[in-house]
């Protein structure tokens, strides 16, 4: 069943008929004349119902191709698709335009009158696998010609993408009497804003263009094809980017030592209740030497806090307090290293611009960064300094042989010291935890109340 036929070579479409001129071509001696467009088999006109007329085989068994049976449904919507086009100014519709090899049949084509733009309308109203779908829409796009499903209900998701309609007219729907009476179906689509109807689509369509990012079939699934390769390239460039942390990592490691192993038991007293923890270690740039350390303060009452080296930390590090830095110089003025104090400085990170304070190389000024920092072992590390009074000087720590596979190195069982001998005197307020001698100015030595510091000690 097709609107077309080829009357000594011209193209003679049924739409243009009136009911008493398609009695007349019934009737009269061109009908013998008549062939179809695509095989070239005689073709006889035929009449459906009091509205459908179309075209079929004189004799279906002389024909060896393959044209698909199309229903009433489907011809009223071809119909309705010629009238609607042909009354757009600059457009005109060849209803079932063949491709030039006549492989294959266009249901409706929309051409400019310039012939710069084509539409190529396919209805579709029974169901077909979604690679039909994707093989038939790319021979249009490889064409010239950006294709437009007319379905009855929506498609299942799938990756690939191809322009759709949803009018919800099937094989099963009343065919009316005046095919334009379809153009006032509803057409759910993404191509085109128009109105929530056919007629407003197609003529939005023809005259604004269609909206598509995605591409024909082949287009999608060339740039999926893309993405997972950039995919496995970024992911291959991450493993080897880990690779390579990994082996300064260990390069690191190899080239560092506990302060302990290097230099003796040497553990500086402070009166801070502060804890701190040094490492040797070498510079990636310039392998120079150079002293790193971590710091943590106690809590009085709690237990002796362990070597927690964070792998970053922000603007202001507790690693570049005063009373930090006068604890590890006084362990060097102790131990009397020949290695050099690690600087500290203020950078920021490459990928963010974050900015964070972070150890430098003495010698070269080159960034050491801190996720390098924290993945040094723990037998790597030892104690500089710990808390403890004036008067009492405890015997040496070092630091208890660990496990590779300990992320945390305790502290030596040093008892705590007391606020009593902390304190010279009952007349003397109680320090805080970072001034050995009281400060007026300093909330925590003077035991005022701080909202932003909280309660700190005990109300006596």
């Amino acid at each position: 069943m097709l609107l077309t036929a080829l009357l000594d070579g011209h193209r003679v479409e049924a739409t243009t008929y009136s009911a008493e001129s398609w009695r007349e071509l019934q009737n009269s001696e061109d009908r013998k004349r008549m062939v179809m467009p695509v095989c070239g088999i005689r073709a006889t006109a035929k009449t459906r119902g009091t509205s459908t007329k179309y075209f079929a085989h004189y004799r279906k068994t002389e024909c060896k191709v393959e044209h698909g049976g199309e229903s009433p449904q489907h011809l009223a919507m071809k119909e309705a698709l010629k009238l609607c086009i042909d009354r757009i100014p600059g457009w005109h519709a060849i209803v079932e335009h063949p491709h030039p090899s006549r492989e294959w049949i266009i249901d409706v084509l929309a051409e400019s009158d310039d012939r710069t733009r084509r539409i190529a309308f396919e209805v579709q109203l029974s169901s077909q696998s979604p690679e039909n779908y994707f093989a038939r829409s790319q021979r249009y796009f490889d064409g010239g010609a950006f294709p437009v499903w007319l379905i009855p209900r929506q498609l299942e998701h799938n990756q690939t993408i191809v322009p759709v309609a949803v009018t919800g007219f099937g094989k099963t729907s009343t065919v009316p009497d005046d095919a334009s009476d379809l153009l006032g179906l509803p057409a759910r689509q993404n191509l085109v804003h128009a109105d929530d109807n056919l007629g407003a689509f197609v003529e939005a369509l023809l005259r604004r263009g269609p909206s598509w990012k995605h591409g024909s079939p082949q287009a999608q699934a060339d740039a999926r094809k893309a993405a997972a390769e950039a995919d496995a390239a970024a992911a291959e460039a991450e493993r080897r980017k880990q690779g390579a942390i990994e082996q300064a990592i260990e390069v690191m490691n190899d080239r560092s030592a506990s302060p302990e192993a290097a230099f003796g038991p040497h553990v500086v007293r402070t009166q801070t209740d502060t804890y701190v923890w040094g490492s040797l270690t070498c510079c990636w740039n310039c392998e120079g030497p150079m002293l790193v350390w971590d710091a943590r303060v106690w809590a009085w009452g709690g237990a002796t806090p362990g070597l927690q080296v964070k792998p970053e930390v922000g603007p202001k590090r507790f690693e570049n307090h005063p009373e930090v830095h006068r604890a590890v110089d006084n362990w060097i003025k102790a131990a009397r290293p020949d290695v050099p104090k690690a600087a500290i400085k203020p950078r920021r990170t490459k990928a963010s611009g974050r900015l964070y304070s972070a150890f430098v190389c003495p010698s070269c000024d080159t960034t050491m960064g801190q996720i390098f920092i924290s993945q040094i072992r723990p037998e790597k590390w030892s104690i500089l300094s710990s808390p403890g009074g004036k008067s009492k000087a405890p015997a040496p720590v070092s630091m208890p042989a660990t496990t590779p596979n300990r992320t945390t190195a305790p502290v030596p069982a040093t008892p705590p010291p007391t606020r009593a001998a902390i304190s010279s005197g009952p007349a003397q307020p109680l320090r805080c935890r970072l001034h050995g001698t009281p400060q007026d100015w300093c909330d925590w030595c003077q035991k005022r109340p701080n909202p932003k510091l909280g309660r700190r000690y005990p109300v006596e």
